[in-house]
């Protein structure tokens, strides 16, 4: 079966600080549940499918009712474990949404197909959103963007960039919103070339499109999202959904 727009959530088991993550409890509800609400409440996508290798997390997302598509285990980035969905079913655009990222909006799912529905040209969007302190502008898992005026990103870190030197800054400093559309073809011939060295270096899923000089657009966006990678993350996030509208349209609270 083809479907124009697909939304994957990939998810494994095995993260280094907060194994089983996908289906820790929030609200009493696993979080990959969230984020599949959540899209679902999207209105653009023609199928969401939750991407992984872990028959946990399988089971999990069958019994609130997601489509899951099984992929291979050696994946080390989620891009790769979305291309090979891409491989599987057919579609034009595919939208990589986090399964660690339970408090994404639905409008910005939306905002990111709209872009891709507007410039053809594009092959890649992420959308962009402004740093709000200095401490997300310190900690390396807050990914960094610099991008040209023709909205070409230049290079992604996990440093402060595009300068640690200037103490009072006049301009935005931008951070990666973690969520990345695609066209399916790209998505598929992103992850057969092999990762290279700036890849390697910051350990950033796009910079494999810097290394190979493909290109990868961004849009700016006011929504922010706060991933899960810690306990500590966890209880924050619930904290926030009990506060949020969108969670409200989906569960009784």
């Amino acid at each position: 079966m083809s479907s124009d727009v697909i939304g994957v959530i990939p998810a494994r088991m095995g993260s280094s600080r907060f194994p089983g993550k996908p289906i820790a409890s929030i609200l009493g509800y696993p979080m990959v549940f969230h984020v599949w609400q959540r899209a679902k409440l999207s209105g653009v996508l023609d199928r969401i499918i939750v991407a992984t290798c872990d028959d946990e997390i399988r089971e999990v997302s069958e019994s609130f009712g997601a489509e899951v598509v099984m992929t291979s285990s050696s994946h080390e980035r989620s891009n790769d474990r979305v291309a090979e969905v891409a491989t599987k079913v057919e579609c034009q655009t595919i939208l990589n949404i986090q399964g660690d990222e339970p408090l994404v909006h639905p409008q910005l799912i939306q905002d990111v197909v709209n872009e891709l529905d507007n410039n053809p040209a594009y092959q890649c969007i992420n959308p962009i959103a402004e740093l709000t302190s200095e401490e997300e502008m310190q900690s390396p898992n807050t990914v960094k963007v610099v991008s040209n005026l023709k909205n070409r990103v230049v290079y992604f870190s996990r440093y402060p960039i595009p300068s640690a030197l200037v103490n009072v800054r006049s301009y935005p400093v931008m951070r990666q919103v973690p969520i990345l559309g695609f066209r399916s073809e790209f998505c598929i011939r992103l992850t057969e070339l092999n990762p290279g060295p700036l890849e390697l270096q910051e350990g950033i899923d796009l910079l494999r499109a810097i290394d190979h000089d493909l290109p990868v657009h961004v849009m700016e966006t006011e929504f922010q999202t706060f991933g899960v990678d810690t306990e500590m993350d966890r209880l924050v996030v619930e904290e926030r959904l009990k506060a949020d509208n969108i969670t409200r349209r989906y569960m009784d609270l």
